[in-house]
């Protein structure tokens, strides 16, 4: 880094975390603007952990498999650098379907890449014995997850002695005139700004089965949205998460805790027994496209639209905003840096298509 510029970032969410940790390593003097404190208990703090590019790619197109995969890269070099356990493991994932199903798993598997040698079609048993009622399963490799709360708080330590952090609200406006540049990474906060922002709602639900052995995420096929099951340390299970069109409530609805709770009965029954640990739900920010963006208008530069993808790709989009604050090229900056307008025709006709499927489905 030659030029060490004063950088304001606003919001401590995984997307904020992230830049904060990519431009301090690049040299820059960073403070760190948040209400909710660090860790704050926001969207990212309540989240499931996939970094599923496989799993998620009917969601984004398999155009975001690579940048995705260097995501996930990233962050086992950080958790290497980290040095707090934030349960990052890299085994692969999993896709079933019960019986009734077994249809959407077929009809899933023809949105992925052919000839992959990451996936491969094997008996669920053969790899996860407690799953061997649901025969035919979908292994990919590559895919990962981790701990959101730990991570967040782990990214939160490294950080203390290498920014400033500041418990206070910024709007990026009002204190662009103090800094070089102002990374506004405020979410659904930011929308006044960015008008074309939308809520989405993301549920979980956590327990604790001390009869069921799960080494490997579990994406099970559901009619009407992705279901994750995601092992935990200490026999903690997180499933989640609903995908909900509203930013009005943050509460689960009775609703969608007993349609996961019931997913996770019909995945063992041993879970009929299971705690429950955590109920919780968060709005996440998305464009109309469900893509993240980097916007920049002036020395404000708006990094949001995560969708249901920040953990999987916050630390990629972060690499490319320190690129071009140096004013170098990314390989992926023309993932993140399209025009609004680029997000109409193509994507919205692949989006209503798959939700069309979605409703004929339910």
């Amino acid at each position: 880094m030659t030029n060490s510029q004063n950088i304001a970032i606003c919001g401590a969410g995984i997307m904020g975390l992230s830049a904060a940790y990519a431009l301090s390593r690049s040299g820059h003097n960073i403070t760190l603007f948040d209400p909710a404190g660090f860790p704050a208990r926001n969207a990212s703090f309540i989240a499931g952990g996939m970094l599923a590019p496989y799993s998620e790619i009917d969601h984004m197109g398999a155009e975001w498999l690579e940048p995705c995969f260097a995501s996930i890269d990233l962050w086992a070099e950080m958790a290497e650098t980290l040095g707090g356990n934030i349960e990052f493991q890299s085994g692969g994932s999993l896709i079933i379907a019960h019986e009734q199903d077994r249809h959407s798993l077929a009809r899933f598997e023809g949105y992925l890449p052919k000839n992959d040698a990451n996936i491969t079609q094997i008996h669920a048993g053969d790899v996860e014995p407690t799953l061997t009622p649901f025969g035919p399963a979908l292994s990919l490799q590559g895919e990962a997850s981790l701990h959101p709360a730990k991570t967040m708080a782990a990214l939160c330590a490294y950080l203390q002695g290498h920014i400033a952090f500041k418990n206070s609200a910024a709007m990026p406006k009002e204190i662009a005139a103090d800094y070089d540049a102002v990374i506004d990474c405020r979410g659904m906060a930011a929308k006044g700004d960015l008008p074309e922002l939308r809520g989405v709602k993301g549920e979980i639900v956590v327990v604790r089965n001390e009869e069921f052995i799960l080494s490997r995420p579990v994406r099970l096929m559901h009619p009407r949205y992705p279901l994750y099951i995601v092992p935990r340390e200490d026999q903690h299970f997180m499933i989640g998460a609903s995908i909900i069109e509203s930013a009005e409530h943050k509460a689960v609805s009775l609703h969608s805790a007993m349609e996961l709770m019931s997913a996770l009965y019909s995945l063992h029954p041993s879970f009929a027994e299971a705690q429950i640990i955590e109920i919780a739900a968060d709005i996440r920010p998305s464009f109309p496209d469900n893509l993240p963006k980097i916007i920049r208008r002036g020395n404000i530069i708006h990094c949001n639209g995560l969708y249901r993808h920040g953990y999987l790709l916050a630390p990629i989009m972060a690499e490319t905003l320190a690129a071009m604050m140096a004013g170098e090229a990314h390989k992926f900056e023309s993932f993140f840096t399209r025009s609004i307008k680029d997000e109409t025709d193509d994507n919205k006709s692949n989006n209503q298509r798959r939700n069309a499927a979605i409703h004929r489905a339910a």
